[in-house]
């Protein structure tokens, strides 16, 4: 099952995922923050440590019927993301511009 993770680019370039299987892109609307897809993750206690760190938020399926916040809106603005849409919706847009976030 693939994981969902939005944060900021600098923490990604000092603290990759470790021990996994994964992609990352910068948000087109807000450089300062990525998306990062893990594909697999090899070792649950290496998991959970980087998940845990501050400023690492986690995408869960169960989210994606709730309203995008507008700081996703805003990252994903130039993909066509909007006002209103919910989480799904922006999930779409970008699985159409990078295949990686295919789930």
């Amino acid at each position: 099952m693939k994981h969902f993770y939005v944060l900021p680019t600098a923490l990604l370039a000092t603290t990759p995922p470790p021990d996994g299987s994964w992609h990352s892109i910068p948000t087109p609307g807000t450089p300062s923050f990525s998306v990062v897809v893990v594909e697999h993750w090899f070792s649950h206690p290496a998991q959970d440590t980087w998940e845990a760190l501050p400023g690492i938020t986690e995408l869960h399926v169960e989210m994606l019927g709730l309203t995008a916040p507008p700081t996703v809106v805003t990252a994903f603005a130039p993909w066509g993301a909007t006002t209103g849409m919910t989480l799904r919706q922006v999930f779409q847009l970008v699985r159409q511009k990078w295949s990686p976030w295919r789930h």
